[in-house]
């Protein structure tokens, strides 16, 4: 990943995605996942990776956590430490870190969880994901959780809608390496991955939980059909309620949350 590319999206990430209908109701579920892991009243030391611009890190944090949130992009940074919450007793600690420096940077840390929300670690081909899941190991504690929200391999929307447009390549573009337009002249490949695949390229840890976030939220790109016909919010809301807990559906998702627990 190049800062620059993120750098290009950051002012606008927000507006175009955290705060959009579809980007809280897919956040709110990754949140309602995330409970079980924060429930035993002992505050967590939680390492974000790819935390953009902080949404998680302060939520987070609320929850009793001390939280380090990192993200190669300064911009995004900048954007997550003019978040300040000052009713926060202890607020996410923001720091500049792509995944290649994670080792050099936290060497000798290790923490109770590390997080990626929202296909950061779709960004990272095949080799990098084997480096990173020894990195990973070395910033966990023993029995330490890594939790992860990729991208669907299969998700049935996406090829739906771009099979109706008469799109079949986009159709398919989750089976191959898709280069995504993050802003005028960045594009950024993204390399998705199946849960069995996910699982095989972490090998150090045990895939103890996994979970098909969107779906029936659709993904992002479809907020102007959500609000040009808002009764469809409640149904969707409704239906991912109904079907996010069935862990077959993961792969043909927007997103599939994954949580390991390391050897």
């Amino acid at each position: 990943m190049q800062q620059a590319h993120f750098n290009a999206i950051a002012q606008t990430y927000d507006t175009d995605f955290s705060f959009s209908k579809i980007g809280r109701m897919q956040r709110k579920r990754v949140w309602r996942n995330l409970m079980p892991y924060l429930k035993d009243n002992k505050p967590k030391s939680i390492l974000e990776i790819n935390c953009g611009t902080g949404v998680d890190a302060y939520w987070l944090s609320k929850q009793g956590n001390q939280v380090i949130a990192t993200d190669i992009s300064a911009n995004m940074i900048a954007c997550a430490e003019n978040k300040k919450q000052p009713e926060l007793k202890q607020q996410p600690d923001f720091m500049v870190c792509g995944f290649d420096d994670l080792a050099n940077q936290f060497k000798g840390k290790t923490f109770d969880v590390i997080f990626s929300n929202f296909a950061g670690l779709n960004c990272v081909d095949e080799a990098g994901l084997k480096k990173l899941n020894h990195d990973f190991v070395s910033l966990l504690k023993p029995n330490g959780q890594l939790i992860m929200v990729l991208l669907g391999k299969h998700c049935w929307m996406e090829q739906l809608y771009f099979w109706a447009k008469g799109l079949p390549d986009k159709a398919k573009r989750r089976q191959s390496v898709d280069m995504v337009e993050l802003g005028k002249g960045h594009t950024q490949p993204t390399y998705c991955y199946s849960v069995h695949e996910t699982a095989q390229l972490f090998s150090s840890f045990q895939l103890t939980t996994y979970k098909p976030v969107g779906i029936a939220i659709p993904p992002s790109y479809l907020e102007p059909i959500i609000k040009k016909f808002p009764f469809l919010t409640p149904i969707v809301q409704l239906a991912e309620y109904c079907l996010g807990n069935i862990s077959f559906l993961s792969d043909y998702a927007d997103h599939t949350f994954l949580a390991f627990r390391k050897k």
